[in-house]
């Protein structure tokens, strides 16, 4: 039997590009990754933009390097905001994993105490449940993965009973909504071609802001019936119709035309220096124009807020759930009655306790008296 050749080994975490294959499987993730400028901890100023791949490379070691880039790449995490977001939050676990003493995250290096521990510590400095919650669903799902890939037991340092409860209908965490009167109010005070398309399209669509940033020119179609094709989460390919029977729509189809001028390839949309607009760029567009029209005061204006008054409004027009929870791209219908703001809860809480008032009313009016 002849004997098989040696395997040359290659050191942990070192990303090879041996093929065409390889190249194409390098870029893409890279590129779904993205770049990012991490904020200093200590200054709290923003550093210079990065790729998150190389980011990772810096603060995993090598082995743990690899398991992140095969979880990251894999169809666990369908939505490429999510793997940006998980990738993100690692960020943030290897930050806690050097308060612990380590110099790099690894697996395994956080345990379930020291779980418990950040979790009290962020409860104590009153961090929201759903950024506690998140946090720990990307670490959750990374030993959950490594466990899987390896074959072997890895514990899970994420238990349920450190995972917050979050109630989806909790209305003073939950996003808020702006009405049809303030959504005209952002067009009003929209400087440019550039702000009323971003408005008028996550609005119109009820889209999530990645779908739209990275649509190219060569996903819209003009012709009888004008479409444009978006990609939406879990890689769901849609096609939207602008037919000329939707005036609205026709017209929005012509300045997106002009918007793109004579371009036949490239991204929809591109900021002032002739790059593809990404969700940050569409988060500080949103903010300026709706602090420039007062809207949610005290509060940045955010794609998600469009989203989830798109839904709502539609719901008040009467649509059917289930239409609302196809054109939101959701799977499950309970998810889409998280983003529905309920019109009636406010007016029917005010008339119960109004109610529970006037059973005592005379003597309420008698200490209103005495206090004055």
């Amino acid at each position: 039997m002849t004997p098989r050749p040696e395997v040359a080994q290659r050191p942990a975490g070192e990303v090879v590009q041996p093929s065409t294959r390889a190249e194409d499987a390098f870029t893409k993730i890279r590129e779904d990754l993205g770049q990012v400028a991490p904020r200093d901890p200590a200054s709290g100023r923003l550093g210079p933009r990065r790729y998150r791949m190389d980011i990772l490379r810096d603060i995993c070691t090598a082995e743990t390097f690899t398991t992140v880039m095969s979880w990251l790449a894999s169809s666990t995490i369908q939505s490429t905001n999510s793997k940006r977001d998980y990738a993100d939050d690692l960020r943030f676990w290897h930050q806690f994993a050097q308060e612990l003493g380590h110099d790099r995250f690894s697996i395994g290096c956080i345990t379930r105490g020291d779980v418990t521990t950040w979790r009290l510590s962020e409860e104590k400095r009153n961090r929201a449940e759903r950024t506690i919650a998140r946090r720990l669903s990307a670490l959750s799902s990374l030993m959950t993965f490594a466990a899987e890939e390896s074959q072997t037991y890895i514990p899970n340092p994420v238990t349920r009973r450190n995972r917050p409860r979050i109630d989806r209908h909790d209305e003073t965490t939950a996003t808020p909504m702006i009405e049809v009167e303030d959504l005209n109010d952002l067009f009003e005070w929209a400087e440019c071609l550039r702000d009323f398309l971003v408005i008028a399209i996550v609005y119109t669509f009820a889209g999530r802001v990645s779908e739209w940033c990275k649509a190219d020119v060569e996903d819209l179609h003009s012709g009888r019936t004008p479409m444009i094709d978006l990609t939406r989460k879990g890689n769901q390919g849609r096609q939207w119709q602008l037919p000329p029977g939707l005036p609205d729509l026709h017209d929005l189809h012509e300045l997106l035309l002009r918007f793109v001028g004579g371009r036949t390839e490239g991204p929809l949309l591109l900021d002032s220096e002739g790059r593809r607009l990404d969700r940050h760029d569409v988060d500080r567009i949103l903010t300026r124009v709706g602090k420039r029209a007062g809207v949610l005061p005290g509060r940045d204006l955010t794609p998600h807020v469009l989203r989830v008054s798109r839904l709502t409004h539609m719901n008040d027009d009467g649509v059917p759930l289930a239409e609302i929870q196809e054109f939101a791209g959701h799977r499950d219908p309970a998810t889409t009655m998280s983003y529905i703001r309920r019109r009636g809860d406010q007016e029917r809480r005010a008339r119960h306790a109004a109610a529970g008032v006037a059973k005592f009313r005379s003597h309420l009016d008698r200490w209103l008296a005495m206090a004055a």
